[in-house]
């Protein structure tokens, strides 16, 4: 191999030595070749390929792949020693978590064994603090009977809060988002200040975490919700309503200003707590309600009405009735009359019985005349016979809804 390197390296200082001599002069393609061909140890012979296979190219591809597989070896053994590392840290951590927790001991005791543990674990890494924080807020939110204060002290003590802030105060979303739900698991109601301005961003992920992580917060009695101005997801009102009850609030003070309310999600969210609270509507926010813009506004209002059994409002319906425009809503309000309504409702809804050309309507019209009186369709008869089956057949279905 010596030898071969010498002549390969020999016969690459001659050509270059050539054609440099040749550099000011014309060089023509015979000259090149012939200079080659005198080479000992030529280029053009199948014995260089050879040679330049077995003494270069081949113990490279050796090498590298040598390295490849030790590199990976060394990696595998990093990675299975670092899961050791983890696994450990892990059961640590459930043991040190579960003792301070669950033990009576007082804030300065535990703030020296967390300083302790501090010291027992890789506490520098981010794997490990993440393991920590986990493990802190899996606790917090999966086991009743915890004390919220501790826990936030633990979490202070750690240093946490620290990590927290730097998330709110991030610029990505996903960090803020991350940030957002340590202080509402948490309950670090102090923080609320920096969840607040995340409400009013065009993000909707971020708007609808942080609205919700406000309210859970909040000891104003979601007042604030007054002066909110965007709307509220269907998923969100869910999950408000959920706080409300799990929280076991008064009814806010201010939800009369919120059935008046120009942004529709929090008239709809007002709405919806009156039913939770069996908190009965007036007449006179019952007509305010139905002149609502908004389709689901009036929708919500037929609601109240029917789960609130509020007779008063059987007049306000017939009176709206005509001037509905939306076909759900239409067949809600004739819901909502066939649970209240009186004969007052039944001669109305009877009035537009046979005007009415869309099925799906004049079934809900039969329907609320049925249920205030069973017995009417039994003689009901019109001189249109056409319209004596169709009514005959709607009744069957009313009566039996499992015909076909």
């Amino acid at each position: 191999m010596t030898n071969y390197l010498y002549n390969l390296f020999k016969d690459i200082t001659n050509i270059t030595a050539f054609l440099f001599k040749k550099l000011d002069t014309d060089i023509s393609y015979i000259a090149i070749k012939n200079e080659l061909l005198n080479l000992n140890y030529s280029f053009f012979k199948a014995e260089f390929s050879f040679n330049l296979f077995k003494y270069i190219i081949i113990p490279f591809l050796l090498i590298v792949i040598v390295s490849l597989v030790l590199l990976l070896i060394v990696n595998r053994y990093g990675f299975e020693k670092k899961i050791i590392i983890k696994n450990e840290v892990d059961i640590k951590t459930n043991d040190f978590l579960t003792e301070i927790i669950f033990s009576n001991y007082d804030s300065k005791y535990i703030k020296e064994q967390i300083k302790l543990f501090i010291e027992e674990v890789p506490f520098k890494k981010k794997w490990c603090k993440g393991i920590i924080l986990n493990k802190i807020i899996t606790i917090k939110r999966n086991i009743n009977g915890v004390n919220p204060h501790q826990m936030l002290l633990i979490y202070k003590y750690f240093g946490f809060h620290d990590y927290s802030d730097k998330l709110i105060k991030s610029r990505s979303w996903e960090n803020k988002l991350l940030g957002i739900y340590h202080y509402q698991i948490l309950e670090y109601k102090i923080k609320t200040g920096y969840i607040r301005p995340n409400i009013y961003v065009k993000n909707k992920f971020l708007k609808s975490n942080a609205l919700i992580a406000v309210i859970s917060l909040s000891d104003q009695k979601f007042d604030f919700l007054s002066n909110y101005e965007k709307q509220i997801s269907y998923a969100d009102e869910l999950k408000i309503l959920d706080i409300i009850h799990q929280k076991k609030s008064a009814l806010p003070k201010k939800i009369n200003e919120w059935l008046y309310n120009k942004n529709s999600s929090v008239v709809i969210l007002a709405i919806k707590l009156m039913i939770r609270y069996r908190e009965t509507l007036t007449t006179t926010q019952i007509s305010h309600l139905l002149s609502n813009a908004s389709n689901k506004v009036r929708k919500e209002t037929f609601l109240v009405i029917r789960n609130l059994y509020i007779i008063e409002a059987n007049e306000l319906l017939i009176n709206h009735y005509p001037k509905e425009t939306d076909k759900r809503n239409k067949i809600s309000a004739l819901k909502t009359m066939g649970a209240i309504g009186d004969n007052d409702t039944k001669d109305f809804a009877l009035s537009i019985l046979l005007k009415e050309v869309d099925l799906e309507i004049k079934f809900e019209i039969v329907n609320c005349i049925n249920k205030i009186d069973t017995t009417f369709f039994n003689t009901y008869k019109t001189e249109d016979a056409s319209e004596n089956e169709i009514i005959k057949r709607i009744v069957l279905h009313v009566n039996n809804p499992y015909l076909n």
